[in-house]
């Protein structure tokens, strides 16, 4: 764990293969996102957080989840994992989860649609709820998403995440308590 002294940080990204991804950090009460396009600015980025949520497959690559199995269940609609496009993100994710692990990061799986539906609520409302003062979002829907991956990591190590989990994976979305 970080000093007491030191800023803990927090990261989301929505990550995309053809388009620029979505980019987010949480850091003492401001979360500001914006759009990069590399492996490695998605990195640099994120270096020195303690959690990164990521709006991608992070695991059962290649297949269709018993994990998106549950989500559809709960009427939450998550791409199959087993499209062609998601098994190029996945690949993509689980490159930068492995690159961000190697930095000490823990890296979860999220859906930031699934989060603000699951809760009936927007950016605005959640942000606040979870004791962000100030949000900056520069790059459309994208940045808006990885805002939303930054506030389900923050939750995370604030214990207030819903898991669902299977024998494939687990994706985390905000409890509603």
């Amino acid at each position: 764990m970080p000093e007491p002294a030191e800023a803990v940080k927090f990261g989301g990204v929505d990550l995309s293969v053809k388009r620029m991804s979505g980019v987010a950090e949480v850091n003492d009460g401001v979360l500001v996102s914006t759009l990069v396009k590399s492996d490695d600015e998605i990195i640099n980025s994120l270096r020195g957080s303690l959690v990164v949520a990521i709006d991608a497959p992070l695991s059962g690559v290649g297949k269709f989840r018993d994990v998106d199995r549950l989500m559809f269940k709960m009427g939450l609609r998550v791409m199959p994992a087993n499209w062609r496009w998601m098994i190029k993100l996945g690949e993509r994710a689980l490159r930068i989860k492995g690159r961000l692990e190697e930095l000490n990061i823990r890296v979860i799986e999220t859906h930031p649609w699934s989060v603000l539906h699951w809760l009936n609520t927007d950016l605005t409302q959640l942000s606040s709820r979870l004791g962000v003062r100030k949000l900056v979002i520069n790059g459309g829907k994208d940045a808006y998403d990885a805002a939303v991956c930054a506030l389900v990591a923050l939750a995370y190590a604030m214990g207030k995440v819903r898991r669902i989990t299977a024998s494939d994976g687990e994706l985390y979305l905000i409890s509603a308590d």
